[in-house]
């Protein structure tokens, strides 16, 4: 009983924001893809976690690879229409590298909340106690550069 409210509240949440719940089995297959792309691009010791809700045709996969000595932490998206798996992962470094992921989660989450589809992200500046990115980002079919920046906790998302 509590596994269905929880679902129930899942759903009702999901619609207000514009996400959909992801299916165990649409789950399974962005891991799939993801992982996959991930191995096509060099990377090894694969962690993966689907997220609960997916934005339109969109599924938000969190990763951890390796490649070489070095470890990438990050997100891929696995588009269900188009079937294309695209990696967004940073390397880690072992100062504060939490901060830098949350920013680039929560300018990531601004961009989408907006209804923009996030084709890439550049890499993470930090400018004093502020965190900064450029996003690819593409809505109905044109192309935008988003200019985000994260501090205190909050991301500010400004559209080019």
């Amino acid at each position: 009983m509590l596994a269905l409210r929880g679902l129930a509240l899942s759903v009702a949440l999901g619609a207000l924001i514009g996400c959909t719940p992801v299916p165990p089995r649409v789950a399974e297959r962005a891991e799939e893809e993801c992982r996959a792309e991930a191995r096509a691009e060099g990377f090894r010791q694969i962690e993966t976690e689907v997220s609960e809700v997916g934005f339109g045709d969109q599924v938000i996969v969190r990763m951890r690879a390796r490649r070489g000595d070095r470890d990438y932490r990050g997100t891929c998206s696995w588009d269900r229409e188009r079937r294309r798996a695209r990696l967004d992962l940073a390397r880690v470094d072992d100062r504060d590298d939490w901060l830098e992921t949350r920013a680039r989660d929560a300018c990531r989450e601004e961009a989408v909340d907006r209804g923009y589809e996030i084709r890439g992200t550049s890499d993470v500046r930090r400018v004093g106690d502020t965190i900064r990115l450029t996003l690819d980002l593409r809505r109905r079919g044109r192309s935008y550069e988003g200019y985000c920046r994260y501090q205190d906790g909050e991301a500010r998302l400004e559209i080019r």
